[in-house]
């Protein structure tokens, strides 16, 4: 809890430093939202799209303005008039704002105590301590002060710092999609580096859809020495071509079977839905044959410590240990024979 609130005074001494004329009032809301996030505005997205299409109409788009301002290691502000110029649709806006979780780790209670800590501090932040009981009303909202209005015109939304690293991919993915009818983003890098959690957020905002190289696994009767010791042997790269990239690029119905390799067999046929961006995460997506048809891709990068953790938290011992013999060289030695990942400017790496 000390390290959080450390970590809130680091971001409003920043925000201080970039617009110094805060009021209390303006402060408060700088803490309640970097401890609560847009949860209190969380009312089902029909309406936040409606509120922040009401107020973008009032905006006009602005490059030079910084895109995030953190407010916690947990929130960001995204500023609207940025995300405009970044093609940022209110509908993705407002999918940002849903991706928070259910769950808050704080309270008002919690924000209320942090205040009264702060009016009690020698050189007090917020002088006036007797008005910040009202934060305790849970039918109060923080508001900026008329001052802060006037002289900083702020307009933004709150949405989770997870975004932060991975922002810069997300507005190139906006960009392309205003000019392109199909966009095809593949999500590549190591195992357990958080591959499809990142395509579940994407298509959340984008309303796109994913398919998984593990459902393209090549059979058991393949697997042989000389199919492996091919770079990415064990993607069936081929097949992803011609039954789900290729109808898809040219508009045609998409049916394809997913391998399940536990049972070693296809799975009954699949449709599709048609979106205009379709994800493809997983490890071997930027083998030549699926690299000729995408447009924007991702690579993840984590570190050697925390892969390990996440794989021995998610895997059994005996699963665990296949990955260390066997996925796990077998990646290695893929991204090494493509120099993975590369320097074009259709990728973007990730730290997760």
């Amino acid at each position: 809890m000390k390290a959080f609130q450390q970590e809130i005074l680091n971001c409003l001494g920043e925000h201080r430093a970039r617009v110094p004329d805060l009021q209390q009032q303006d402060i408060v809301k700088f803490i309640f939202q970097a401890m609560l996030g847009p949860g209190h505005l969380l009312a089902g997205k029909d309406r936040i799209i409606t509120t922040i299409v009401q107020e973008m109409d009032t905006l006009q788009p602005d490059r030079d303005e910084q895109l995030l301002e953190r407010l916690s290691p947990d929130w960001c502000r995204l500023n609207l008039r940025r995300a405009m110029a970044e093609h940022h649709s209110p509908q993705m806006i407002a999918g940002f704002m849903m991706d928070s979780g259910d769950t808050l780790p704080f309270s008002r209670q919690d924000v209320y105590s942090f205040c009264v800590n702060l009016s009690e501090s020698d050189q007090p932040l917020l002088p006036d301590w007797q008005a910040l009981e009202m934060i305790m009303n849970e039918d109060w909202l923080p508001s900026h002060s008329p001052s802060y209005r006037k002289q900083y015109h702020p307009a933004y939304r709150v949405i989770s710092a997870s975004w932060a690293p991975c922002m810069e991919a997300v507005c190139a993915i906006a960009g392309r999609l205003s000019c392109t009818e199909r966009l095809l983003v593949t999500i590549d890098g190591p195992c357990a580096s958080g591959k499809t959690t990142l395509a579940q957020k994407l298509a959340g905002v984008f309303r796109a859809a994913v398919i998984h190289t593990d459902d393209f696994v090549i059979p058991h009767a393949r697997k042989t020495a000389e199919r492996l010791a091919l770079p990415g042997g064990n993607c069936d790269a081929n097949r992803i071509v011609r039954e789900i990239l290729a109808p898809w690029k040219n508009g045609n119905p998409v049916r394809y079977r997913r391998y399940d390799c536990k049972q070693d067999c296809l799975l009954p046929e699949e449709t599709l839905a048609d979106h205009s961006l379709l994800i493809l995460e997983g490890c071997y997506s930027n083998l030549p044959a699926i690299r000729a048809f995408a447009g924007i891709r991702l690579f993840l990068n984590i570190s050697e410590e925390t892969r390990m953790a996440r794989l021995r938290k998610r895997e059994s011992p005996e699963s665990f240990r296949r990955f260390e013999n066997t996925w796990i060289p077998l990646e290695n030695a893929y991204f090494g024979a493509f120099r993975l990942p590369d320097c074009s400017d259709d990728m973007f790496c990730i730290q997760t």
